[in-house]
């Protein structure tokens, strides 16, 4: 999320885009690897497109409330020191039909004036993982310690109340160079978003967060730390599953291999520290909190299992830049699979992925990918949009076109959103999508 806080400085932008008009297309399939999918020979078919007027720093969360309400959420935290920092809500009957909700996006915590909605700054350096984080050296541009957003909202069916994960941007410069590291924690609110609690941790990177620790890395790169979460909740099997990612930071300030995680906790936990199971070698072994996780990939005729080889992942101890050690096969390139959002198509029968293509040149497809099973991990390409939805797109969501509230559970056509680094230079799109299946097998004669 800090592309658009470096790009922007002090400000986000938040535009009124003109109607793209892109014909209806459709998009060459996928090949298929060496096991096809249950997928294999359908198209995706790109429709109409449309623009989303309020881009921010996050994608948009729909959600319900317990009173049937429509939400959908947002957030921005930019790095300087009077740049905007807020957690923002929209209602109405539908996406289309929303507008910001003042009486939550601009609520104050009535026994603490300096921690609001519209403010973040307080609660971001006050939560747990600001508490720890340390500032960054003299000059820098960056104002605060800890920078977050709420990213993903879940409402509790037992109380109401609701639950969120929390990325956070903390101890900026930590080789003095112009990054930082992430983090994910949870946080609750009691009274439908006007106040929240950050509560605690919930996803924590397996390697050290602290400023200048050149026994953790003692060579020319350092992990970013876990962060960038998409909440999913699966209440067919009982779990959240949180997709997330990590990136490997030259000193100098360059980064160039972006990697993707899952951990997933029982719904009943209610997203509590410890709750959390990373996804690690094939199992979900690893505890949340500083546990290894794997490097999740798409499935192919050169990878049966969906993730690195525990013996092909990163390691601080080897020499060379990030892309250096990528070239010597000391580590894995970029993730086909890095910042993917899930949903799961009832015309398939399947959950899809829309993650963030590796070629970020602005003039490549938004691909797809499916799995059948949420607790294996193995997501095989199905298709993507060709020439019709060319993006570079920072953050992604689904939006089911018939209800238009709903981002858990799709149908046969879709919209696939966009925010930031979008088709034709825009910072807000989407594209209505429709899958077409395989023709039959034509009758012999």
């Amino acid at each position: 999320m800090s592309r658009l806080r470096q790009a922007l400085g002090t400000a986000v932008t938040v535009a009124v885009l003109a109607a793209l008009a892109a014909p209806a297309a459709t998009a060459s399939p996928a090949a298929a690897p060496s096991a096809p999918p249950p997928t294999a020979g359908y198209t995706v078919s790109v429709g109409s497109t449309g623009t989303y007027s309020t881009p921010d720093d996050t994608p948009a969360g729909p959600y319900i409330d317990k009173d049937g309400t429509f939400y959908f959420q947002q957030s921005a935290s930019l790095y300087g020191a009077t740049a905007p920092r807020y957690w923002q809500f929209f209602t109405g009957t539908n996406f289309d039909t929303s507008t910001e909700s003042s009486a939550i996006s601009n609520a104050v915590n009535p026994a603490n004036p300096d921690d609001s909605n519209s403010d973040t700054t307080w609660r971001c350096n006050n939560s747990p993982t600001g508490l720890t984080a340390t500032p960054a050296p003299s000059g820098s541009t960056y104002a605060e310690s800890n920078y977050c957003d709420l990213v993903g909202v879940w409402i509790d069916p037992d109380t109401g109340n609701w639950y969120g994960m929390v990325h956070n941007e903390f101890t900026p410069q930590p080789f003095g160079d112009g990054l930082h590291y992430d983090a994910i924690d949870y946080a609750v609110s009691t009274d439908q978003g006007k106040v929240w609690t950050i509560e605690s941790h919930a996803i924590t990177s397996p390697y050290s967060t602290t400023r200048d620790d050149t026994t953790a890395f003692p060579n020319q790169t350092y992990d970013y730390g876990d962060g960038d979460p998409r909440l999913y909740t699966d209440t067919a099997s009982g779990y959240f599953y949180l997709y997330y990612g990590s990136r490997i930071i030259d000193k100098t300030g360059t980064w160039s291999a972006f990697y993707e995680h899952v951990a997933r906790a029982p719904i009943s936990g209610k997203m509590a520290s410890g709750t959390w199971e990373k996804w690690y070698d094939g199992s979900w072994s690893q505890p949340g909190l500083g546990g290894q996780e794997s490097n999740m990939v798409p499935v192919s005729s050169s990878n049966s299992t969906g993730y690195t080889p525990v013996s092909s992942e990163y390691n601080p101890d080897n020499t060379g830049t990030a892309s250096q050690q990528t070239a010597a096969g000391e580590m894995p390139a970029t993730s086909p699979l890095f910042a993917m959002d899930i949903t799961y198509d009832a015309y398939l029968g399947l959950y899809i992925g829309e993650p963030q293509n590796p070629d970020q040149s602005g003039t490549a497809p938004q691909q797809y990918y499916a799995t059948d099973n949420l607790a294996t991990q193995q997501w095989s390409l199905i298709g993507d949009t060709g020439s019709s939805f060319e993006t570079a797109s920072w953050y992604r969501w689904f939006l089911d076109s018939a209800n238009l509230t709903s981002s858990n559970i799709v149908g046969k056509s879709f919209r696939s959103y966009c925010s930031q680094a979008c088709p034709n230079n825009s910072t807000g799109a989407y594209a209505n999508v429709t899958w077409t299946p395989p023709r039959p097998p034509r009758r012999s004669t």
